[in-house]
């Protein structure tokens, strides 16, 4: 089960680069393992059919998915109890309409970024750039971790 901010306009992620500022922003708590997966396809289907966002929903999704995927296999560090293992994920618009996706693990650590998203490290990140989202990261101002983010334009949807 996962803890659910209520659906309502939240101030932005205090750790966030700046940018567009963020409209509409919903957060959920995932845990740290492979739930977590199916948990953040149902929620983010949900929630970008809430925020009425006008681009691919199901690329939005897998998008989602690759993300959260990537933290519960690489962002959890060994020496977390299992007590307190979990993922964050935040889904807004800005006020260009484009989707901003994040989702933050417990690992400060990503060791070759750029390669990742080039798809020379894995997949995961390289898929989520091929789906048209621009990928990067930002560490909080306080707290410990990372947070991947991806930005989806909105755009015509082919059906």
């Amino acid at each position: 089960m996962t803890a659910e901010t209520p659906l309502l306009a939240l101030p932005p992620c205090a750790g966030a680069p700046s940018g567009s500022p963020l409209v509409r922003n919903f957060t959920t708590h995932l845990p740290g393992d492979t739930r977590a997966l199916y948990l953040s396809r149902v929620w983010s289907r949900r929630i970008v059919t809430v925020l009425c966002w006008h681009g691919n929903v199901l690329a939005a999704v897998e998008a989602v998915a690759r993300l959260v995927d990537n933290s519960v296999r690489h962002g959890i560090p060994s020496s977390v109890p299992s007590s307190k293992v979990q993922l964050t994920l935040s889904i807004a618009t800005d006020d260009t309409g484009s989707l901003v996706i994040d989702v933050a693990d417990l690992n400060p650590a990503f060791p070759d970024f750029d390669a990742a998203v080039r798809g020379e490290r894995g997949r995961g990140l390289r898929q989520v750039a091929s789906l048209g989202a621009k990928v990067t990261r930002f560490l909080p101002h306080e707290g410990r971790g990372k947070t991947v983010r991806a930005v989806l334009a909105p755009g015509p949807v082919d059906v």
